[in-house]
């Protein structure tokens, strides 16, 4: 039991003391100024200790008062005695039995929920919380970080993993559906089964006109986000408020907000050719039937007609334009709040509240006063029929100056009724004293009205008298007399739910199939001195210098990376290896007064030919390509001819340019090169002979042949272009070749639009010359170019400035290649396929990665879910029979915002996505910087580096045991790598709750077995996050503090087998009841 107590009232020193005006009875005055931040509860309001909170929506649902906005108590949200600075509060709760509660919050140490404000809240039938507001990431407390989040995020207590906070959509389509912008206001449709939002971002994206500009919604059925045409229009439109009216079918969407017109073609009704109506800052929307506007047809042109409907409130903090904060619907009875003014020439006169005549189709004042003196923020009826308004009238000013109540100076003191069946307006008791330009909102449950914002007592003339306290909360009820029925409250909050309201511990975890990364690259031990701890039995040693991994190869039983690694203080290394016995070796480096060896600057990748390695790239010393034998542990370069003369490398002319690329042809003897280099082997006889491009065959006598004319940009004024990759067909004589990247003409020059060839091309070995892979997409095709091409623009067409999250947002960029046995080729790269077709849940899309149809001669999506969340780097076939795709990058989901953590296979036949377990991880910032992964299939065993530290499970796991994998990691699906494989927990005992409010010392003992060879570790965690042993063996009796506010403990356990390898620290978790 909770112990409770009943707000008292002080009464001062003598009886009969006056209780303000009539009907200040009325007001709880629960809500006294708590004594800190830490001691706030039930019985009292909220803390400024870190500043005032800002509240920018006010619920009641499911017995408590739910406040969105932000609010910096300056107390640890998971427990209210404490402080802690700097964990903003962006949605909490209120309620007498169970007092104040964070349900989302973000710090410098992460959070639970969205990263930033929150401006409404959502609930739906079955149990789920929809938000919307201003933020970018969602974080899970043991789960995922979701970032590139455009301010929607959804809840789900039934959820059974740790990710119960997730974003409302895909990638590229949720929230505002565009990258940036706040979402003011949402509101759920149960008839349609929709989710209405309304925004400041760009929206779906369209070509031309109508757009749905600044409203849509999300269709739960399809999982869509679809269109409401044309939206609104005006200076930039911003919609505060949506609400269902569910009496009609369809349901009728009603908005209110800042705009000028809607419907038609949402062009300005000023515009000749506009069939957009005015209907300045309020209007409604029914599916089926589109936009209803008031009045109904006001379509005059000419300046500023939208102000015949209303105008702006010149004297209130919102003087730019007309606001509709909110307003009431109840049939065809509408009520209006916000910022306006009466209608140009309407002959009444009005502020801040207005009421629809429908007859004359024009907005009136309901108060006969002339409205009143600021901002209105909210309205709503009570049960007992009564209308109650929040705002700024009344509010402070200056410290001892007032804003207007009602305009005839009538006192209204931010918090007023309106009795319909009487006709009589009222200010509630004395009203509420705010602070200097006050925010106020409301809410109701039954005939209860919640206040929230920004005042501090009950009535201006009592800021300094206790008894009249409440701290940015009241409470008003005039069924109620609490002075002789003070109301009854918990004396404490309820402990934090730390997997969020209604929430039970996670069940299931959120990868399965980990057990087949290897646990052999742990991070190494502190460096002694200057001198890394990296051994044959670690990962990469990040103390000096964080890798930046171009390529992974593997040779015999040694592993070969490439890039730029500061491995050691005045070291680079370019070049390095791993072996089994040998441990890290450097193979290509530079150090301080020109020491050295090998090639001498980072390579764009390694190759294995023939028993030796490969490294090519903008290397300098080795004209882009450096060959290592392992035999002799020497670097020499490519060397040939070209037209008689000796030539190495690139063999370019004038500068060195970069490889990018190469590919081996061993049934005939050619080696490929492409990249981006100024021409040293020409075409000696052509009329321009440079114009060739870069791409060279070389064939097994050492003779470099030219391939074609040269692949020219898109846009000349943007000179930007580049061969990042090949393919081969070698059961083809000559073998076929495949090559793409960031380009589009081909042909020779002077180029023209005749001849395009977007991003892929394939050699034609008749005319010699370059040829687009594919054609048919109509997204880019200008009308001007339609002529020449009928059927949609040639090859792979893709505009990355339209969709969000990758890693080159200015061109696109095919970074890999992969061909299929039927002649299909699959691309990865910075690329997108995009469709504008409405509905948009039948539109054709995918990113990341697209397949060119050898059939249909088209590129098309390849994937069921869209594609992936960021760049493919890298692909392999797994299979001889090519069915079974690799894919590696920088992608941590597909495109419906399922895991996949860089690392996934493509199953061609069905067009799914697997993931490799939980996949390649970085324990913080893994969606900041892209983990890059690039792999080597040796086999069944595949091996990938990167810049990550974990797979599988990463290191905020509160089920599973962390994988630590630094740099480097290798993966069987055909084994059983992990070293608790055999580990069985006991049944785990249940710790009693302390009854008082000290700690206490609990004992405990746990039991394990091992099935297998190794022994059992047993761990607890330190605050700083280091972890203790604490015992050996098949049982561990620990003595551990529990406080009252735990609801569980927990300890660690692990297994070391005989040569060293340690599984992960799996999390034991105690309960606490």
């Amino acid at each position: 039991m909770r112990n409770v107590t009943r707000v008292s009232f002080t009464l001062g020193l003598v009886a009969g003391l006056a209780w303000g005006q009539a009907g200040d009875e009325h007001w709880s005055r629960q809500f006294a100024k708590p004594q800190s931040a830490t001691k706030m509860h039930a019985g009292t309001g909220m803390s400024d200790g870190g500043g005032k909170p800002t509240i920018k929506r006010v619920r009641w649902h499911d017995g408590k008062l739910w406040l969105a906005g932000a609010w910096e108590p300056q107390v640890d949200p998971t427990d209210l005695t404490k402080r802690k600075p700097n964990d903003y509060w962006y949605l909490w709760t209120w309620s007498p039995e169970l007092g104040y509660q964070a349900v989302c919050y973000y710090g410098k140490q992460g959070g639970q929920g969205p990263d930033g404000k929150i401006h409404d809240v959502e609930f739906l039938p079955d149990g789920r919380i929809v938000v919307a507001g201003a933020f970018t990431h969602i974080a899970n407390p043991g789960g995922t970080v979701y970032r590139g989040v455009n301010a929607l995020a959804i809840y789900d207590p039934k959820e059974p993993t740790a990710d119960r906070w997730k974003p409302l959509g895909g990638p590229q389509y949720n929230g505002t559906v565009s990258g940036g912008g706040a979402i003011d206001t949402i509101a759920y449709d149960p008839q349609g089964n929709d989710l209405y939002i309304g925004h400041t971002g760009e929206g779906i994206r369209f070509s031309g006109f109508p757009k749905s500009s600044k409203v849509h919604r999300y269709d739960f059925d399809t999982q869509s986000y679809e269109p409401m045409f044309p939206g609104i229009g005006g200076t930039k439109p911003v919609i505060h408020r949506i609400k269902v009216d569910t009496s009609t079918k369809p349901s009728t969407i009603y908005i209110g907000g800042k705009f000028h017109y809607t419907a038609g073609n949402g062009q300005n009704p000023a515009v000749s050719d506009s069939t957009a109506r005015y209907s300045t800052g309020f209007a409604a929307y029914q599916e089926g039937t589109g936009w209803r506007t008031f009045p109904a047809d006001h379509r005059k042109k000419g300046y500023h007609e939208d102000e015949q409907v209303l105008q702006r409130a010149a004297d209130f903090m919102h003087f730019d334009s007309v606001h509709v904060m909110d307003f009431h619907v109840e049939g065809e009875e509408i009520w209006i709040v916000g910022a306006f003014s009466e209608g140009k020439g309407s002959g009444d006169t009005l502020r801040g509240i207005a009421k629809w005549d429908a007859a004359k189709e024009v907005w009136v004042d309901p108060t006969g006063a002339g409205g009143v003196g600021r901002e209105v923020w909210n309205v709503a009826k009570a049960d007992n029929g009564k209308l109650y308004f929040a705002g700024a009238f009344g509010g402070r000013s200056k410290a001892d100056a007032f804003f207007d109540g009602f305009k005839n100076g009538e006192p209204a003191h931010c918090a007023i009724s309106f009795d319909p069946a009487t006709g009589k307006w009222e200010q509630l008791g004395s009203g509420l004293s705010t602070i200097v330009f006050p925010e106020v909102r409301l809410c109701v449950n039954g005939n209860d009205v919640y206040f929230a914002g920004d005042f501090k007592a009950i009535g201006p003339e009592n800021d300094q008298k206790p008894e009249f306290a409440s701290y940015y909360l009241a409470r008003w009820n005039e069924t109620v007399d609490f002075l002789a029925k003070p109301p009854t409250v918990a004396e404490t909050n309820a402990p934090h739910e730390v997997w969020g309201p209604g929430a039970a511990t996670p069940t299931e975890p959120l990868t399965t199939g980990n057990e087949h990364w290897s646990r052999q690259f742990p991070a190494p031990p502190r460096a002694r001195g200057k001198v890394s701890q990296m051994s044959a039995k670690t990962g990469m040693d990040f103390g000096t210098g964080t890798p930046q991994i171009s390529a992974i190869a593997k040779l015999g039983d040694t592993v070969y990376i490439s890039g730029s690694w500061q491995a050691a203080m005045n070291e680079r290394w370019y070049v390095w290896s791993w072996h089994p016995e040998q441990g890290w070796t450097r193979l290509a480096w530079s150090g301080k007064q020109g020491e050295g060896e090998g090639v001498q600057s980072p390579p764009e990748g390694l190759a294995v030919i023939e028993g030796k390695i490969y490294a090519y790239g903008a290397i300098s010393s080795h004209k882009c390509v450096g060959i290592f034998d392992p035999e002799t542990k020497a670097w020499a370069p490519l060397e040939g001819t070209a037209n008689g003369k000796q030539v190495t490398g690139n063999a370019a002319e004038g500068g060195v340019g970069v490889v990018n690329a190469i590919a081996y042809d061993a049934e005939h003897g050619d080696l490929y090169l492409v990249g981006n280099w100024p021409p040293g082997v020409v075409e000696a006889d052509a009329e321009h002979p440079t114009d060739v491009a870069a791409v060279l065959r070389i064939d097994k006598a050492g003779e470099y042949h030219v391939m074609g004319h040269d692949l020219l940009p898109e846009d000349p004024g943007k000179p930007v272009k580049g061969i990042y990759s090949i393919c081969l067909d070698t059961s083809k004589t000559p073998a076929d070749v495949y090559v793409a990247g960031t380009f589009n003409y081909y042909g020779g020059v002077p180029t023209t639009n005749k001849r395009m060839a977007y991003n892929v091309v394939k050699f034609d070995h008749a005319s010699q010359d370059w040829r687009p892979v594919g054609k048919g997409n109509e997204t880019s095709l200008r009308e001007i170019d339609r002529p020449s091409y009928p059927e949609g623009l040639p090859g792979l067409p893709t505009r990355p400035e339209v969709f969000q999250g990758f890693l080159a947002s200015v061109f696109p960029r095919v970074r890999c290649l992969a061909l299929d046995a039927a002649g299909n080729l699959y691309a990865g790269g910075t690329l997108a396929i995009v469709d504008d077709t409405v509905p948009v849940k039948d539109r054709k899309e995918t990113f990341g990665i697209a397949k060119f149809d050898a059939k249909a001669d088209r590129w098309v999506g390849c994937t069921t879910v869209g594609g992936v969340s960021r760049d493919v780097e890298q692909m392999t076939w797994l299979d001889d029979a090519r069915t079974q795709l690799l894919l590696s990058g920088s992608f941590v989901f597909d495109n419906q915002f399922n895991l996949l953590h860089n690392a996934a296979v493509l199953d061609t036949a069905s067009g799914s996505l697997t993931p490799l377990g939980g996949g390649l991880r970085r324990s913080s910032r893994e969606h900041v910087i892209g983990v890059q992964a690039r792999h080597f299939v040796d086999g069944d065993d595949v091996w990938f580096a990167g810049l990550f530290d974990h797979v599988g499970v990463n290191a905020n796991d509160m089920l599973e045991a962390p994988i630590e994998s630094n740099g480097i990691a290798r993966w069987n699906a055909t084994q059983n790598l992990d070293p608790n494989r055999g580990l069985q927990l006991g049944d785990v005992p249940t710790i009693p709750k302390p009854s008082g409010s000290s700690s206490t010392s609990a004992k405990v003992t746990l039991e394990a077995t091992l099935e297998g060879e190794g022994e059992i570790l047993w761990w607890e965690r330190r605050s700083n996050g280091d972890f203790a042993q604490k015992a050996k063996g098949p049982k561990y009796s620990a003595n551990l503090r529990v406080k009252r506010e735990d609801s569980e403990l927990v300890v660690y356990v692990s297994v070391e087998l005989p040569d060293g390898s340690a599984g992960g620290k799996r999390p034991v978790r105690i309960p606490v009841k």
